[in-house]
């Protein structure tokens, strides 16, 4: 899209926007929100549809790594500390090792003081080990004289009980020496403990071809020929050993005293290099690392798995739309379908926002925007509950729609804000994957503002302006009666402590096995099968049996779980030790061809990166309820703040053990999902504050137990309904999505259903108890803040209206 295009449509949906937010005038205001609409959701399409939604790894097929630069060390040997130049060094030296020809899609960026993130889109699983090998060689060249005595010596060396030969040690082949029947010679030589010739000298490596196959071929700066000729001559008939990474790769005999800066590596075993080998290793020593690289954690993930991961997006976003619009017109009829438009028009925005500013639309993305089809009818559904009771009242359809867009508008705000307060420390704290989950909830909290606010509003004044609609029809499920919720208060907090005290025993049965990779480390490995394809475990415990570690252990312990997806396939995931993910699944796809498994994807990740992630989810779970309370604080009085956070503790420190009690493990998603459920809960228990306020602004001598349960009763509707419209996609989500939305939906599922609780059962009550406790007079505190809150809005009036007269 035109930059100058794009700055233009900008600049006049904002100027649109001012002027329809500015406006009292109510034929302008509908005339410029429609137009505002219009030129909005035409402007996201057309976005969408010229520039497309940039797609994630785990969408498209590809590997992430996140690696760490070890300390190299100085000329003494002493360990020297990791610099900012070190890594630009790494980042240069792995582009021309893993795209020497500049033809993949290969993204690198710095994280931290000493890590790198690597993404590479579209790349085959052959290719996935070719890069995993290119990234931790280190390609340390060294040439070394060989003992003459090598083979006797170790010998000696063995019989006297290790005791070492001074100035010299051990060091293996990269593969053991052997004769034409396959018997092995020798598997080491004994060799100077300090290198005769470094491999800084070596100016170029290249493969070349000879009689006796594929060699990898040295060139020697100027320094570097002068020595190699020096040693060589020194040791003529001797054998000097080439040394790359602590491996000998060859041990030739110098059979001349000047080799005019040449000298060549042949495939070590007496097996010689295959061409891909030959190659690899030339392009390693051209490029050698000055600081050893350890692999952190790795995902990897097929086309094919990428592409049933969206098309169950597809289906299972359809499926959550279809439901809440079947929903909302059941209950609002008409006003129900003038919500869903208003929530089409949301998704747009969303897209397109996604798109004009090149969001990366991630799994866990495509869950947020599944959330976002819940969460936007919310405001909604509070607008519509108070538009029902200003007509019960006896007002207009026009005056009605007046009074609830403005009395409803101060709780959508709190409510957003508080909401948009977790996504934003979760956009923070969070990286890759989870961090496009952050993103869509961002934007899809502002989208489903302007849907709820803008969209819907617009649509009413053309309908009622146009005497198309005089009455709006609802279907009521909770009767306008006052129940004695307060008093049953006591059985409901005694049965949240139980049911907390479950979550607490059963994370501490569990201990770390309630932990997922993300922070104990670890791999998974998901598969996902063809339609109508199925593999039994016992046919993968026979695959595993006799299946190694790419270092040769064993493969230890491993589990399967499977689960249908919403396009019909089985998903399968197979949970096991660090090393052992990128064996099992080269085996898998070594087995099994495309007619049986359609796809497969990797996740591993350290043990490092694992508890750094526990310490940055704690903190950032800590950190949203101290800027959640602090907003409370501002917000509302002190009992009300108190209250709400207690209740949101009483949601959030449930959900992990209910979670791991259900049979999963506890992940970095997860952390998302409580920053999420931290947002719905202070979101639902904002709406009954607001309308205890309410209540205690206009209500009669009642006392403060009667004001607060009418309260409660008048928002009883609005809370049993926003529940259903925010659990619908995430049901859908729960039963129909693969492994990696399974570990979103859960917890969300148990959270707006805790979060729907523990507004009405644990926040008002514990408000009512600290105020009798504390002696606190909530009446007298609320009574105060609305003059407050009278005489500031007189000032600002009079301070306009004084500004005016100077200008006339």
């Amino acid at each position: 899209m035109n930059p100058f295009a794009t700055f233009f449509v900008g600049a006049t949906i904002l100027m649109m926007l001012l002027v329809y937010v500015g406006t009292a005038v109510h034929k302008t205001k509908r005339w410029v929100g429609s137009i505002l609409v219009a030129l909005t959701a035409l402007s996201a399409i057309y976005t969408v549809r010229s520039m497309g939604i940039p797609l994630g790894i785990d969408l498209q097929g590809g590997s992430e790594f996140i690696v760490q630069l070890a300390p190299g060390k100085n000329e003494d040997g002493t360990p020297k500390a990791v610099t900012s130049s070190d890594v630009q060094q790494a980042i240069a030296i792995l582009e021309k090792r893993l795209n020497p020809d500049a033809s993949k899609d290969l993204t690198m960026q710095p994280e931290g003081s000493d890590r790198i993130v690597i993404q590479m889109p579209g790349i085959t699983e052959d290719e996935i080990k070719e890069v995993r090998k290119a990234i931790q060689t280190v390609a340390h060249l060294e040439f070394r004289r060989v003992h003459p005595e090598s083979q006797s010596k170790l010998e000696q060396i063995k019989a006297r009980g290790g005791i070492k030969e001074p100035g010299w040690i051990e060091m293996p082949y990269s593969a053991p020496i052997t004769a034409k029947d396959g018997s092995v010679i020798n598997r080491s030589e004994l060799v100077r403990d300090t290198p005769d010739i470094e491999g800084s000298y070596v100016s170029q490596a290249y493969r070349t071809v000879d009689a006796e196959g594929n060699k990898v071929a040295l060139q020697f700066n100027s320094e570097g020929a002068k020595l190699f000729d020096d040693l060589a001559a020194v040791h003529y008939q001797k054998e000097m050993a080439i040394i790359v990474d602590g491996q000998i790769h060859s041990a030739p005999r110098l059979q001349a005293r000047q080799y005019g800066g040449r000298a060549e590596i042949s495939g070590g075993g007496g097996k010689g290099f295959s061409q891909q080998e030959a190659d690899t290793l030339a392009t390693l020593l051209s490029n050698p690392l000055k600081n050893p690289m350890i692999i952190l954690s790795e995902s990897s993930v097929s086309s094919a798995y990428g592409q049933s991961s969206i098309d169950q997006g597809k289906w299972i976003g359809i499926a959550a739309l279809i439901i809440t619009t079947c929903f909302m017109m059941f209950i609002y009829r008409l006003a129900g379908i003038v919500a869903i438009v208003g929530l089409v028009i949301n998704i747009a925005i969303l897209f397109g926002s996604m798109a004009l500013f090149g969001f990366t639309l991630t799994m866990p993305g495509i869950a947020g925007v599944v959330l976002t089809i819940g969460m936007a009818v919310d405001a909604n559904v509070l607008i519509y509950e108070r538009l029902r009771e200003e007509m019960e009242a006896g007002k207009t359809l026009a005056g009605a729609l007046e009074a609830a867009y403005e009395k409803a508008f101060s709780a959508i705000a709190d409510s957003n804000i508080t909401t948009l307060i977790s996504a934003l420390i979760l956009f923070v704290i969070s990286g890759g994957l989870v961090k496009g989950f952050a993103v869509t909830l961002m934007i899809g909290l502002v989208s489903s503002m302007i849907g709820a606010l803008i969209v819907t509003r617009v649509i009413f004044m053309w309908v009622v302006d146009k005497n198309l609609l005089h009455k709006i029809h609802t279907t009521k499920i909770i009767p306008d009666k006052v129940f004695d919720i307060l008093s049953s208060a006591p059985k409901f907090i005694i049965a949240s402590l139980v049911v907390t005290a479950i979550s607490f025993g059963t994370l501490a049965v569990k201990g770390s096995a309630g932990f997922g990779i993300d922070f104990r480390g670890g791999s998974r490995v998901d598969v996902t099968l063809a339609k109508g394809k199925d593999i039994a475990d016992g046919e993968f415990d026979a695959l595993f049996k006799n299946l190694k570690q790419d270092g040769g252990k064993d493969l230890g312990s491993y589990y399967i779980q499977r689960k249908n997806d919403a396009t019909g396939a089985l998903n399968i995931s197979i949970r096991c030790e660090e090393l052992s993910g990128p064996a099992i699944q080269h085996a898998i796809t070594a087995k099994w061809k495309t007619d049986t498994v359609a796809g497969t994807s990797i996740a591993t990740v350290g043990s490092v990166i694992g508890s750094e992630l526990a310490k940055q989810s704690f903190w950032a779970m800590m950190v949203a309820l101290v800027a959640i309370f602090a907003y409370l604080m501002l917000r509302y009085e002190f009992a009300f703040a108190l209250g709400a956070i207690i209740a949101l503790f009483h949601d959030v420190l449930m959900v992990p053990g209910l979670c791991v009690l259900f049979g999963q493990e506890l992940s970095v998603i997860h952390v998302g999902a409580l920053l999420t459920i931290a947002g719905y809960s202070i979101n639902d228990t904002i709406v009954v504050f607001d309308r205890i306020r309410e209540t205690i602004q206009n209500g009669s001598g009642s006392t403060m137990r009667e004001l607060m349960n009418e309260a409660i009763c008048k928002t009883l509707s609005r809370t049993l309904l926003t529940g259903p419209t925010a659990l619908a996609p995430m049901v859908v989500l729960l039963f129909l999505g693969n492994p990696a939305m399974l570990e979103f939906a859960m917890p969300i599922t148990i959270g707006v259903l805790l979060g729907t609780y523990s507004s009405i059962f644990i926040a008002s009550p514990l408000v009512l108890w600290y105020a009798k406790k504390s002696g606190t007079s909530l009446k007298r505190q609320v009574l105060d803040a609305q003059i407050e809150q009278m005489k500031a809005q007189q000032a600002i009036a009079a301070a306009a209206a004084a500004a005016g007269g100077g200008k006339k």
